[in-house]
């Protein structure tokens, strides 16, 4: 029997496609929310490929606790939590934290993701347009509402 790890994306691997492509496989996946964070483009990046103010994904809390964040929560293999590591520069830029997420069918389920070291965060950054096509092109994971609001985010090019 494989030893199994729940992850949460809230990334690029969120999509499907993108996440098959770093060579990650999954068991099972849904759709699910974290209550009291929000996704923002703070993490500065090893390579900023030429483009000043790019940001790439990151979770934080929010100041007041309310609001939710959506993503997709990977049962996977354990074996690629090593893989995951790498991807996410664990630990030096980003930590791996344990949380409780809810799925859409109300169950709770713990599972893990990565978070940017604070020291590897900027206010003021942005996305550019090749991730949010990449979060376009996972429109179905997302509600309507989430989705029209994380499309609207301004991007640095």
């Amino acid at each position: 029997m494989v030893d199994a790890v729940q992850f949460f994306a809230y990334d690029a691997l969120v999509n499907e496609e993108v996440f098959k492509e770093h060579g990650l496989e999954y068991i099972s996946k849904s759709s699910v929310s974290l209550s009291g964070w929000r996704r923002v483009f703070n993490k500065i990046p090893k390579d900023n490929e030429g483009q000043e103010g790019l940001g790439h994904a990151n979770i934080e809390p929010t100041n007041d606790t309310l609001g939710m964040m959506h993503g997709e929560l990977y049962e996977m293999d354990e074996k690629f939590v090593s893989k995951l590591d790498e991807i996410y520069g664990h630990p030096d830029e980003y930590q791996r934290k344990v949380m409780r997420f809810n799925r859409h069918d109300f169950l709770m389920i713990n599972g893990f993701t990565y978070i940017a070291k604070l020291e590897k965060t900027k206010k003021g950054l942005k996305p550019n347009k090749a991730m949010m096509k990449v979060y376009r092109k996972s429109k179905k994971l997302f509600p309507m509402l989430y989705f029209s609001r994380l499309m609207g985010t301004p991007t640095i090019d």
